[in-house]
């Protein structure tokens, strides 16, 4: 068999291969824009849960996961959610999509073996679903892609809820906060503070 380990011409196509395959969205969204935000969410995350006492090697690994997390798309397409729990069902330990993965980038699956079970992982889920639910609820069209992001949210409260009941000793309530803040809910919001700023500028001149 061929080696299809993915590489640096692979990574390079990653600005036009897409996401969302199965939902009407106003734009589409590349793996390399998912990949940069989940690593970008993951960063405050760790800064908000951990404070400085992370060391920067941990740091380092768990970003470079987050930027990698989804890499065997490049080659295996974004595979919608329903269809994913479905092959697992059927092919219950045996599931095929796992083993391609590990064939197209094993780099990805040392990761997952060595950040299971931790809070870590759970943070670069939970990025992972967060950036999913910022997408779909501001480019999503139509009441399929309403339903996907009331369901993605529901996923985004239980992983919150899971990871708050396995890893009591960190405040998960953080979560929750960064994502009203990413959703213009709560906080300053640069983009009109900047605009103002300038028309105060004109003014004054």
């Amino acid at each position: 068999m061929r080696d299809l380990r993915l590489n640096m011409q692979d990574i390079a196509r990653s600005g036009h291969v897409t996401r969302w395959h199965s939902v009407r969205c106003a734009r589409n969204q590349t793996l390399a824009e998912h990949h940069y935000l989940v690593a970008m969410i993951a960063r405050e995350l760790l800064r908000r849960l951990f404070g400085p006492d992370l060391s920067a090697e941990t740091r380092l690994r768990v970003l470079e996961y987050a930027l990698i997390h989804d890499t065997p798309e490049l080659l295996m397409g974004d595979l919608p959610s329903p269809l994913k729990q479905r092959i697992a069902e059927i092919a219950g330990e045996r599931n095929p999509i796992t083993r391609i993965e590990g064939e197209l980038s094993p780099e990805l699956i040392e990761y997952r073996r060595a950040l299971a079970g931790s809070p870590l992982a759970e943070i670069v889920k939970i990025a992972d679903l967060m950036d999913a639910c910022l997408f779909i609820r501001e480019e999503g069209i139509g009441r399929h892609a309403a339903l996907v992001a009331d369901k993605c949210e529901a996923l985004l409260r239980q992983r919150i809820q899971d990871a708050s009941a396995r890893f009591p000793e960190l405040n998960w309530d953080q979560v929750l906060s960064l994502y009203a803040h990413l959703r213009g809910e709560t906080g300053p919001d640069n983009r009109v503070l900047f605009e103002q700023t300038q028309t105060e500028c004109l003014r004054k001149e």
